[in-house]
Parts: structure tokens; sequence; C-alpha cells
């Protein structure tokens, strides 16, 4: 099956070569899934780190860092 590099470059060029926006966006993500098709473990965009190392679908292909949340608003109030 095609790798993730080849499959994004088709899923953009199928898209008109858009050089922003959502589909330039997504297409990593898109690229990730189909590619997980081949694989014993599937790619979970939803993924949570369990264990708090900061990585997400540990000792997998698809291991990758975890979504940082920040916190914007003041948990108390004056």
């Amino acid at each position: 099956m095609a790798k993730r590099d080849e499959i994004k470059k088709v899923i953009l060029s199928v898209a008109g070569d858009p050089e922003s926006g959502l589909i330039v966006q997504l297409a990593d993500k898109w690229a990730d899934a189909i590619a997980s098709l081949d694989t014993a473990v599937p790619y979970n965009p939803n993924a949570r780190d369990g264990d708090k190392d900061g990585k997400v679908q540990d000792g997998t292909e698809h291991e990758r860092p975890a979504n940082e949340k920040r916190v914007t608003k003041a948990g108390e109030t004056r």
C-alpha cells in the first residue's frame, strides 16, 4: 500500500494543490487514517494519553505527542 507521504500528495493534488485552507490542514490526518487501514493497529484520531507520558498510541507506528491543552481563562474570580 502507498506510504503516508504519497497519500498526502494525492489528496492535495486531487484538491487542486491548495496552499492554505481546511484541506491543507486536514491532509495529514486523512493520510494517517488512510495509511493505517493496512496496519495491525488502526490510527485513532481520538486516542488519549492513558499513562500520562505525553504520547498517544504508545508502541505503535502511530505514536505521536498528545494534544496539549492550555487553560486560557482564570479558574478564580476576584
